[in-house]
């Protein structure tokens, strides 16, 4: 798995987890904006470093 996969996926089941969190009255619901934060700065600093 590389990290642009990593950083993909993070970047989905960040945008899923606040749906299902809050569906199911779940604090897992604050875990997906993390995830998409941590996708996000993955993907930036890999093209950052030109790789």
């Amino acid at each position: 798995m590389s990290v642009r996969t990593l950083a993909i996926a993070l970047l989905i089941a960040g945008a899923l987890l606040p749906v299902i969190g809050w569906q199911t009255d779940s604090p897992v619901g604050f875990v997906g904006p993390a995830l998409l934060l941590l996708g996000i700065l993955l993907l930036w600093t890999r093209k950052r470093h030109g790789r």
